[in-house]
């Protein structure tokens, strides 16, 4: 059995776990033409999942003969990829004869019939042409962008998808963005449209689902892990989904390259090392650099207090300012899915071995 586990980004993993139910009933609503899943926005910290549970709903609606999909990158011109997409989608799916409409531009053309006036409309133009025609037919868009973040491109698109909806054209759209992205969506006059959104937020997956996973595909590996070590690697990960693909994947190459066949807590601390370097270099240094000094300030704090639950006051008392101050850095890095409220005055780091990481981190900027 090949390893199971795969800590890459923007791949869909084989066990693609507890965002099933989420993504079957998201691709449920967006079918039924269900107004609030028109516009959607998966919200999500690096390494959430956001793009793995995007590309598993573009790639389950794909699949049906009624729905072409679109995947957008950010910086090209998006209506100009749109039609360039569109016609590859129409011509796999056979969909041609079945349209009256010609789209010919930079060499690309689709469809049969099409007056000369028509020819010479802009891209938008031919664009909304030809949803219509789409939607005549029975077929529905859907335009997914990863990693939005507040462009001229995006602002300019937006403005022509409001205007698809106000026509009540068959177009859903589906975007994946980091919380401190999305947060900056809100100061744009053209943008905040996106806020009104539904909402799809990646919260850390369920520990006994992670330890019950674990459990079950190390056992088809012909490996034996116990109760307890299960647990231990489920703590471990936080609930963070790449430290949850990145622990299996680790360990389970471990197994592969020792005559081990019992998964112990003192099999995984002999990957332990490599798991946190591994989270540093690919996860936590994007992180931290994106911060501003005083959200640092905030978090370094944190670490040199310690524990898994820190006081508001004891961070306070370290940086020596009010709690009015530290309330708007404290609400700005929750939102940022980097550290959580627990206990009434208490918050906590949301990510596996961070205060480790800023703890190195202090110790680097010292020297």
């Amino acid at each position: 059995m090949k390893n199971p586990f795969s800590p890459s980004f923007g791949s869909v993993p084989d066990n693609f776990i507890d965002r099933q139910l989420l993504a079957q009933e998201t691709i449920r609503k967006i079918q039924e033409g269900d107004k609030l899943y028109q516009t959607s926005l998966i919200y999500g910290q690096r390494g959430s999942g956001k793009t793995a549970l995007m590309t598993e709903i573009a790639k389950a609606l794909s699949q049906h003969a009624d729905w072409l999909v679109v995947n957008l990158i950010l910086e090209s011109d998006l209506i100009l990829s749109i039609l360039s997409q569109l016609q590859n989608k129409i011509n796999q799916k056979k969909l041609t004869a079945k349209l009256d409409l010609k789209v010919s531009f930079l060499g690309l053309e689709l469809g049969t019939s099409l007056s000369a006036e028509k020819q010479s409309l802009d891209y938008q133009a031919i664009l909304f042409n030809l949803l219509r025609d789409l939607k005549k037919q029975g077929v529905q868009v859907l335009i997914t962008i990863d990693e939005i973040k507040a462009t001229p491109e995006l602002r300019k698109f937006i403005s022509y998808y409001q205007l698809m909806i106000r026509e009540d054209l068959a177009v859903a759209l589906m975007m994946a963005g980091l919380p401190k992205n999305v947060s900056e969506l809100q100061n744009d006059d053209v943008l905040t449209f996106l806020l009104r959104a539904n909402r799809i937020v990646l919260n850390p997956l369920d520990l006994m689902i992670i330890k019950d996973s674990y459990q079950m595909l190390f056992k088809q590996g012909g490996y034996k892990l116990e109760l307890k070590p299960a647990l231990y690697m489920a703590k471990q990960t936080a609930g963070f989904a790449y430290a949850f693909q990145l622990l299996g994947y680790l360990l389970w190459d471990h197994l592969e390259t020792s005559t081990e066949t019992t998964l112990t807590i003192a099999t995984v601390d002999a990957v332990l090392e490599e798991f946190h370097q591994i989270l540093y270099r690919n996860v936590y240094l994007r992180i931290y650099g994106s911060l501003t000094v005083k959200e640092k300030e905030y978090l370094q704090a944190m670490a040199q207090i310690g524990g898994d639950q820190i006081k508001n006051a004891q961070i306070g008392a370290v940086l020596q300012k009010p709690a009015n101050y530290l309330s708007v850095y404290r609400r700005k890095l929750i939102d940022s899915q980097i550290i959580v409220a627990t206990d009434y005055g208490y918050v906590s780091f949301l990510l596996p071995a961070f205060g480790n990481y800023l703890e190195e981190q202090m110790l680097l900027e010292s020297l």
